[in-house]
């Protein structure tokens, strides 16, 4: 009796800890940030803590493949809320600005979303 109300405690408290560590998050990705020639910002975007950045970066070349598959420094910034995405899209979109570079802001009618859970990636290519 009190190995199964162990159990039954254990998996309760697993799965309470799985659950509550996938909060909402959102973001969005930057390519060509370092010197353009054009700076891509992608709408901002909802997903989870789950998703690495490598698994993100990978998601946002598939949403945007003509914008990000070329880009040759990308990066993905997370915020907890959404005006706190937006503000700082707005404030990075006026800071290359400054620079002189070129900024295309995709715009998305709704905010885009990642699925569930991520993509396995590829595995990596090993040099010989």
């Amino acid at each position: 009796m009190k190995k199964s109300s162990l159990l039954l405690v254990a998996a309760l408290i697993g799965l309470a800890s799985a659950v509550s560590a996938q909060n909402t998050i959102y973001s969005y990705a930057i390519g060509n940030w370092r010197n353009g020639p054009t700076v891509e910002i992608s709408p901002l975007f909802r997903t989870t803590e789950m998703f690495t950045t490598p698994q993100l970066i990978a998601w946002v070349r598939q949403q945007w493949p003509k914008e990000f598959t070329d880009t040759t420094d990308i990066d993905v910034q997370r915020f907890a809320t959404v005006e706190e995405g937006t503000e700082s899209r707005t404030v990075l979109q006026a800071k290359y600005g400054r620079r002189n570079l070129a900024v295309h802001p995709i715009e998305a009618a709704a905010m885009p979303s990642t699925p569930d859970k991520p993509a396995a990636l590829p595995p990596k290519k090993v040099l010989k």
